[in-house]
């Protein structure tokens, strides 16, 4: 994450309108290429050493290691949520109405498919290997925006979803990066007590022994997380620091064209009020617990519509001395609404989506499965 003085400059120089520079940095596309380059030569060699090397008795456990970092670096491809309900065209005509209208003034190709969830994300995602392209619609947010603050949120994710090959290379390059500083990170699983009386708070607990295997298991993640978590965490850390500052420049850029669609002050607004959403989805997950047969359409309109305006005014305080963001490859959302009202456009009428009965039997599935598994 970049220091806040950092995003601070970069956004007074935008406002200065000095020149963006560039938004694709080389030093990490370099950086990312043997990441996804590793399980290659990996995968060559290991075939190699059954094929050629004998005795095959020493080829093979060479080779099982081989293949073993064969996958454990291997592409990962990106799947939609458990929960994602699909939202047909026959269902939704006014919805891929206003989207195919926004793929013609962002330039880019038509939606096909839409899938609804009960989080709070809204963007296109490119799920499996043919990089099919979906939009989520998070119901929480949903709820929370208006119609032109829809249409700006469309937009804003359909011109996110622009990206080149320089772009899906970083990508898949952290993609994997994360799955693997996850897999070596323990977790709540990956513990087992050591049946020694410890004191808490003047209080002494005896924290249970867990079996052999258990104990064995936890230290081996431990000392997997000890030589194996510095250095990924530290080349993502890297990787992200080099991209940082052009993926920052393209996400102002993004939302100035936003602008130009659905006017300034829209656009700052979508930005805000999504941090509401989370209040939302709480009551969404308080509803479906203890309301089973409430609608969840209708339970997050009344959640949204009685939201005060002092809570919304604290959020945003909250969110700014927070430095908070979108996530970490996103500039400060303070300083990116900021940026967007010193520069204001015009708020256009458009055609914005907003039906939320086409959305209707997704949006109570998803709340079923969120019911389910909770």
């Amino acid at each position: 994450m970049a220091p806040p003085l950092a995003d601070q400059k970069l956004a007074d120089a935008l406002a200065a309108g000095r020149a963006p520079g560039p938004e694709r940095s080389l030093g990490a596309f370099l950086l990312s290429l043997p990441v996804l380059l590793v399980p290659l030569p990996l995968f060559v060699g290991g075939v190699a050493l059954l094929v050629f090397y004998r005795p095959l008795l020493f080829a093979a456990p060479f080779a099982a290691i081989a293949f073993v970092f064969t996958a454990i670096f291997r592409p990962r491809i990106k799947r939609l949520p458990a929960a994602a309900q699909a939202v047909t065209r026959e269902r939704a005509p006014q919805l891929y109405d206003v989207l195919d209208r926004l793929a013609a003034q962002t330039a880019t190709p038509k939606l096909g498919s839409v899938v609804v969830t009960t989080d709070t994300w809204i963007a296109v995602d490119r799920i499996g290997w043919r990089y099919r392209r979906v939009l989520r619609l998070g119901l929480p947010a949903w709820a929370m925006l208006s119609p032109q603050e829809r249409y700006a949120v469309l937009a804003h994710a359909l011109y996110d979803d622009q990206r080149g090959t320089h772009d899906r290379i970083l990508g898949a390059a952290e993609h994997i990066l994360d799955e693997l500083a996850a897999t070596v990170q323990p977790g709540a699983l990956d513990s087992a007590g050591n049946g020694k009386l410890k004191s808490s708070e003047g209080v002494v607990v005896l924290v249970g022994q867990g079996s052999d295997d258990q104990v064995l298991h936890s230290r081996l993640v431990k000392i997997a997380s000890v030589v194996f978590g510095p250095p990924i965490r530290g080349y993502r850390r890297l990787l992200r620091r080099l991209d940082l500052t052009g993926s920052q420049r393209r996400e102002y850029r993004i939302d100035r064209q936003v602008s130009e669609l659905a006017g300034s002050e829209p656009t700052a607004r979508s930005l805000e009020r999504v941090l509401l959403a989370g209040t939302c989805y709480r009551a969404l997950a308080r509803a479906v617990r203890f309301e089973p047969g409430s609608d969840p359409l209708d339970v997050l309109r009344r959640t949204a519509a009685g939201i005060p305006d002092h809570e919304f005014v604290r959020l945003l305080r909250l969110d700014e001395a927070r430095n908070g963001r979108t996530d970490v490859d996103h500039p400060r959302t303070a300083l990116r609404t900021r940026l967007l009202r010193a520069n204001p456009t015009p708020t256009t009428a458009v055609f914005a989506p907003s039906k939320d009965d086409e959305l209707a039997t997704a949006a109570r599935a998803a709340a079923a499965y969120l019911r389910d598994h909770d």
